[in-house]
C-alpha cells in the first residue's frame, strides 16, 4: 500500500487512471476519476474504500499534520494495487517528462 499526501488540483496516476483531488471536506473528499476518456465525480468518506477496479482500492484519510484550516485543501490518499500497476504523481511524470524534452500540459481543474 502506498500513502501520498495531495493538495487540492494535485493528481495521481494508478495504472490506467488519473485521480484527481478535487475538493477535501470535513468527512471526506471528492474525487475526479479519468479512465480512458470516461470523466467521473465521486465524493469519497474518510476511511471508506474506493474501489477503481477490482485490483485497486484507494482510502482517503484527513491530513493531521497540521492544524485543520490548514489541512481542509489537502489529503492522504492510500493506493491498494498489485506490484505490476504503475503509480505516478504528478510532479513524478512532470519532471521526467521534461528530462525527455517532452512536452507534459499537466491537469487543469
Amino acid at each position: 500500500m502506498l500513502t501520498v499526501t495531495r493538495r487540492v488540483g494535485e493528481s495521481l496516476k494508478i495504472g490506467d487512471y488519473r485521480l484527481i483531488l478535487r475538493a477535501r471536506t470535513v468527512g471526506g473528499v471528492t474525487l475526479t476519476t479519468i479512465h480512458r476518456g470516461h470523466l467521473s465525480i465521486k465524493e469519497v468518506e474518510f476511511g471508506h474504500p474506493f474501489k477503481l477496479d477490482h485490483e485497486i482500492t484507494v482510502y482517503s484519510y484527513p491530513s493531521n499534520r497540521e492544524s485543520l484550516s490548514k489541512s481542509m485543501g489537502q489529503a492522504k490518499l492510500s493506493v491498494s494495487a498489485p506490484k505490476h500497476v504503475i503509480i505516478l504523481r504528478d510532479e513524478t511524470e512532470t519532471d521526467f517528462k521534461r528530462s525527455n524534452n517532452q512536452t507534459y500540459f499537466g491537469v487543469v481543474t
